[in-house]
């Protein structure tokens, strides 16, 4: 019999591994740009659409998938759009050409856009409220372990297998997660009620809601700015203009991500302890980011 807390901790190890999966694959263009641009003849604009593309893919599906995923639940939901990021990842094992490249990195972006949405949409029902920030924090940890097994590992296993059987290992890689979440995560029995005396949300109500207005700059600028640098321009740009060689640029990529890892680390360690003092992410926000923009 598995305690409710040693559940809690596989769920949540699942959940991550899937996620790890998609920021590997996000981010594993910046390592591999030096290598792409030589055999494709790749333009910078060519690397921006690449990238472009996985978020293309991961965009467009927010919003059915809002409603998949109230409606079916993580587990089901998950695991078959990750069938979509393998015929994403296989493709992009085969690519002859940049439209090849392109047409399989949206097929990616579609295939793992469930990974970050489907497990916050378990938490928040099989996981208690104290939780919550933890669990979110973490996983942006995790994210970033996928970032740092973009870098170096990757670096080092290019001269060995080649960038093509790095993505079929990561296909494999994606059949075990899709196992894995069919085994161990719980079938979705959760019903939202429906209040008669309530109209049906609207994503009007979302756009018009000051609480989502006054964070938009703060997602986009902030944080779509940093993964923006994390993900695709630091790479290129510490080779076309510091002169780095492309394990220089991998190794100073890893360590960018080790650091952003351990912050995540730490803050989702200390915000369950902090917050009882009053002290919520919100007000550190108001502190931090100045700092940030001074650094």
């Amino acid at each position: 019999m598995i305690s409710k807390t040693n559940k809690s901790v596989l769920i949540f190890l699942v959940f991550a591994f899937a996620f790890f999966i998609s920021n590997l694959l996000r981010s594993i263009i910046a390592t591999l740009s030096p290598i792409l641009t030589s055999e494709f003849n790749l333009t910078a604009g060519n690397l921006g659409l690449l990238a472009g593309g996985y978020f293309l893919g991961f965009t467009c599906m927010q919003i059915p998938l809002g409603f998949l995923l109230d409606k079916h639940g993580p587990k089901k939901i998950v695991s078959s759009f990750l069938i979509i990021a393998i015929v994403g990842t296989a493709s992009f094992a085969l690519a002859q050409n940049f439209a090849s490249l392109l047409i399989s990195r949206v097929f990616i972006g579609i295939g793992v856009s469930a990974c970050m949405m489907g497990p916050l949409t378990g938490y928040r029902i099989w996981f208690a409220d104290k939780y919550q920030q933890r669990a979110n924090s973490w996983m942006l940890m995790v994210a970033n372990i996928g970032f740092v097994f973009s870098t170096l590992p990757v670096q080092i296993l290019l001269p060995i297998i080649g960038w093509r059987w790095i993505f079929v290992g990561i296909t494999f890689l994606i059949i075990i997660s899709i196992v894995f979440i069919l085994l161990f995560i719980p079938s979705w029995d959760h019903k939202f009620e429906k209040d008669e005396n309530k109209p049906e949300g609207k994503l009007s109500d979302i756009w018009s809601n000051k609480f989502f207005k006054s964070v938009i700059p703060l997602g986009f600028f902030n944080y779509g700015g940093m993964y923006a640098i994390q993900t695709l321009w630091a790479g290129p740009w510490m080779v076309r203009v510091t002169g780095y060689s492309p394990l220089e640029s991998a190794i100073g990529l890893f360590w960018i991500n080790f650091i952003a890892l351990i912050g995540f680390f730490v803050w989702g360690y200390i915000l369950p302890k902090i917050s009882k003092y009053g002290l919520n992410s919100f007000k550190l926000m108001k502190f931090g980011l100045p700092i940030s923009y001074l650094v």
